[in-house]
């Protein structure tokens, strides 16, 4: 625990100073309506940063900031004056454009360079967990120049939307998202901007609450990301990246059950997962009609939750013989853990293991990796012949099961029934 501690707390300091100032860029980037600027900047640092590579500067160097900053700078005046078009071309198609052309050029220039693949992969992802005081030293009063600049500025040129505000905006978070994806990579920088800035605005209407709550959430969600990645030895980046898509689909579930009718929300939501199984029963009852001896998914499952389903509908043989290979299969299983088991304990403890023995127990594990592939080859034969001799009433009583689900089909089907019956009954 104190290894993990000793290790994650310099990354999630880092990442709390980029929810801080990102979460309020994100804000006004909600407002303006202009969501994939900060891809589109991010990009053009890359490619600034790409080029710098190529001229023989390494990536965390002072040359290869100066290079990312210049480029994304130009693309804040281009940025600027994008507004003065967006009567007859959206800003946010312009933005897309400037963001692929920017991706393009950067793989164009990395093509042919040495490690190009894993230039891009850092590019993309970042490493944010090798991230120290020292970036902290620099991005710190960055930041917090760039808040204070914001504050004092903001009420005087916000509301205007005069050029000035325009560019000091892109020019800053530029700024911003040049030191941010040195350490952050450009998805994870794009989770920062705009996930915490979205819970805030979903769940409050003052800038002061909508920073609360993104703040909060962004460092919950920070902490749980690098947990998880040392946890399970995961890609940091990528875990971050995921853990804030889970943050927002759980902010937006409980939404409607914090701020709207719970009752409404809970009703709609068992419908939909009403029908969402009935589907489900339908295309399976289809499947198996069509293709017995496929793989079944749904009767996979269901098998595996419930065992006892398989005597439904395989004959006493039949059962007798598939719970006698599912034994076997299991103990071929147990033994050839037990042998992994041995030697690694044996190689742990430092006991030498000859190279007859090592020979013996490789010929063991592979005897009993082949002996349990038999008998679960016997276990899906038996199974898929069962499923085919009772393809028609299984896939039928699946059918009626989704009947039974979907709401309001039972109702329909009556009343096509009573109007069917008064023409049924008219003399020829």
């Amino acid at each position: 625990m104190t290894d993990a501690l000793t290790l994650l707390w310099p990354a999630f300091v880092v990442a709390i100073c980029l929810v801080g100032i990102h979460a309020y860029f994100g804000i006004e980037v909600l407002r303006r309506k202009v969501i994939f600027v900060d891809l589109a900047l991010a990009q053009i640092a890359a490619l600034g940063a790409t080029v710098a590579f190529l001229l023989g500067h390494p990536v965390q160097s002072a040359a290869a900031y100066g290079y990312s900053l210049s480029f994304t700078l130009a693309a804040a005046v281009l940025l600027t004056f994008t507004r003065a078009w967006s009567a007859r071309i959206p800003q946010e198609a312009l933005i897309g454009v400037i963001y692929v052309v920017a991706a393009a050029a950067a793989i164009l220039l990395i093509d042919r360079a040495p490690q190009g693949a894993e230039h891009l992969k850092q590019i993309l992802t970042g490493n944010i967990v090798t991230s120290g005081i020292d970036e902290l030293v620099f991005i710190a009063p960055l930041y917090l120049a760039i808040a204070a600049l914001h504050a004092v500025l903001r009420r005087w040129l916000a509301h205007s939307a005069s050029v000035a505000w325009d560019f000091l905006f892109y020019a800053t978070f530029g700024l911003v998202v040049t030191s941010s994806v040195a350490l952050a990579g450009v998805l994870l920088v794009f989770s920062f901007l705009i996930i915490p800035a979205a819970i805030g605005v979903l769940y409050a209407d003052t800038l002061a609450r909508q920073l609360a709550i993104g703040w909060f959430a962004g460092a919950m969600t920070s902490a749980a990301g690098l947990a998880i990645s040392f946890a399970f030895d995961l890609p940091t980046g990528a875990t971050m990246v995921c853990a804030f898509g889970a943050a927002l689909a759980i902010a937006g579930v409980l939404y409607p059950l914090l701020c709207g009718d719970a009752r409404l929300m809970a009703r709609h939501v068992g419908m939909a997962l009403r029908w969402c199984a009935a589907i489900l029963l339908v295309g399976s009852a289809l499947w198996l009609v069509a293709i017995p001896r496929a793989d079944q998914p749904l009767l996979d499952v269901a098998e595996y939750v419930f065992p006892a389903l398989r005597s439904g509908y395989l004959s006493r043989v039949e059962f007798a013989t598939y719970e006698d290979a599912r034994r076997y299969a299991e103990r071929h299983r147990v033994e050839a853990e037990r042998l992994n088991a041995m030697e690694m304990r044996s190689r742990s403890q430092g006991d030498a293991i000859d190279d007859v023995t090592v020979q013996r127990i490789s010929s063991f594990l592979k005897s009993y990796g082949e002996m349990r592939r038999g008998e679960e080859f016997v276990m899906h034969e038996v199974r898929s012949r069962a499923r085919a001799r009772v393809r028609w009433p299984l896939g039928v009583g699946m059918v009626v099961l989704a009947l039974l689900l979907m709401p309001g089909a039972l109702g329909l089907l009556r009343q096509g029934a009573t109007r069917l019956r008064p023409a049924a009954r008219e003399p020829k």
